[in-house]
């Protein structure tokens, strides 16, 4: 599994995926986030059939936090990715309204 919210890591991994011959119905490679981080890295993943899990910390509140403010300073390129995340959202927006297609339906 490759838990990262880092999109120039998820880059090098299917690049090396790609170079070792391993495609998205393999199953042999998962990749993991935050669940309601970077978004704009796992949906595009998981609509092109790799397989994506999402996490959810719980627990009381005190020792959750904690672990939160770990995983936001570890990623420094977080605040960067909800800048980009919002641009793309934005523009998703305005793609549907534009062509009239408000809803999602998958292939």
């Amino acid at each position: 599994m490759v838990a990262s919210h880092n999109e120039d890591t998820v880059r090098f991994t299917l690049r090396r995926m790609e170079e070792l011959g391993l495609h998205p119905a393999d199953r042999q490679v998962y990749f993991g986030q935050l669940l309601g981080m970077c978004d704009q890295i796992s949906f595009p993943l998981g609509q092109a059939g790799f397989p994506v899990y999402k996490y959810v910390p719980y627990g009381p509140v005190m020792e959750v936090l904690p672990y939160l403010s770990r995983r936001a300073l570890e990623n420094n390129s977080v605040m960067k990715g909800a800048r980009r995340e919002r641009q793309l959202l934005w523009q998703e927006l305005k793609r549907r309204l534009y062509t009239g297609n408000l809803f999602y339906r998958p292939a």
